[in-house]
């Protein structure tokens, strides 16, 4: 039998509104409607892995939800991911589509976006498929409906990180490296607020050779090439950190990991994140710790 070691669990509640309202001093930005305003995670441990169970609603305020960008609203989902409690550094990178980690507060960071070059808005195919992937972030400004916390909404509800979560940010306080989440291997997810820890990832030079054409602007993923001289972390976006390996989300491209260095959880294993509805009402995949 297993004993679990209790780590935190986290409820954070905005204030009890009837309706979507505005804040006096944001007025782009909502509250979450009171049906779903209550934020709920929990963080266990046995002695192997690490657990997280959450609703996928965030614990700050959010953009307006549906909006000119992004057509979906916020609705909760039912997570429940599991983290080696000891990763392990491989030495070499593996890509990794879809959700790469988990916030503190149960959001997904998910930095690939479904839009492809070539396709018509919303039209989906696979993740490898894609030569000219657009990035939800271009040159400092969100795309695709992104609200002030790089943050936008699957068609299932999903609210889900593309870039650095200032919402959760503002929350953690802190010094100026602070833990934002797990990375899907384990590896802590950090962020600096003084950009301190640098990309190392350039725009490329000159002109696309083909499909959309034109000079390399940071709209497209593939505009991108990894130069070890450009910044202080690797190709992963990771580096040591006071003895252990970490990642950086950074504010530069890839905004978040692209790449792993350990081996992702089967838990990640969900390219675009759960199916619609997340998992509410079905069990977890093989292998993973039940609801608790």
């Amino acid at each position: 039998m297993k004993v679990f070691a209790f780590i935190a669990v986290l409820l954070i509640a905005s204030p009890a509104y009837a309706h979507e309202q505005a804040d006096p001093a944001h007025p782009h930005v909502h509250t979450i409607p009171a049906a779903i305003e209550k934020n709920l995670v929990e963080i266990t441990q046995d002695g192997a892995y690490r657990y997280i169970t959450a609703n996928g609603i965030p614990n700050h305020k959010t953009g307006q939800f549906p909006n000119a960008g992004n057509p979906n609203s916020i609705s909760p989902q039912n997570y429940h991911y599991r983290v080696p409690l000891h990763p392990q550094n491989s030495g070499h990178s593996s890509p990794k589509n879809g959700v790469i980690g988990v916030a503190l507060n149960g959001i997904p960071f998910d930095p690939a976006t479904a839009e492809c070059y070539g396709r018509a808005r919303g039209q989906r195919g696979p993740m490898e498929s894609c030569e000219w992937r657009e990035e939800a972030i271009v040159n400092g400004h969100g795309k695709l409906g992104l609200d002030t916390s790089n943050a936008h909404v699957q068609p299932n509800g999903a609210y889900h990180y593309h870039g650095v979560p200032y919402g959760l940010l503002d929350i953690l306080g802190g010094d100026d490296v602070v833990q934002v989440g797990y990375a899907a291997d384990g590896f802590k997810l950090m962020v600096s607020r003084s950009g301190a820890y640098k990309s190392s990832y350039r725009l490329k030079k000159g002109i696309r050779p083909d499909g959309p054409g034109g000079k390399y602007d940071g709209t497209y993923t593939a505009d991108y090439e990894y130069d070890a001289a450009a910044g202080n972390l690797d190709q992963c976006n990771g580096t040591m950190l006071g003895g252990e390996y970490v990642y950086f989300v950074t504010k530069d491209f890839p905004f978040a990991p692209r790449c792993l260095m350990g081996r992702a959880d089967a838990s990640f294993a969900f390219h675009r994140g759960p199916p619609p509805g997340g998992m509410m009402g079905r069990p977890p995949p093989p292998g993973l710790h039940p609801p608790f």
